[in-house]
């Protein structure tokens, strides 16, 4: 097997297919999973991560989700009498 024509070509093949089914899992299921279990949209859980990791790098964006589930919660317990915070907490 020669190194420079067949293991070469393979691996960057290899690494293309990670590459994608990574953005697919990071982009498309991670969201929907997510927006499952937290009972919000998939853009919301998106546009959440994606701040946060801009914001605080990568412990922002293991942080993000229960932060701001915790955030949806307390502000439905005490600041319900707002519209915003009814709209985004209508499905807890």
């Amino acid at each position: 097997m020669d190194f420079y024509t067949q293991v070469i070509p393979l691996s960057l093949k290899i690494c293309v297919v990670f590459a994608i089914m990574q953005l697919i899992d990071n982009f498309v299921l991670q969201p929907l999973i997510f927006s499952n279990s937290v009972k919000a949209h998939p853009l919301e859980i998106f546009i959440i991560v994606i701040s946060a990791g801009t914001l605080w790098g990568v412990l922002g964006m293991i942080i993000a989700i229960p932060f701001y589930t915790l955030f949806r919660v307390i502000a439905k317990e005490f600041l319900s009498e707002f519209k915003l915070v009814q709209e985004l907490t209508k499905n807890i």
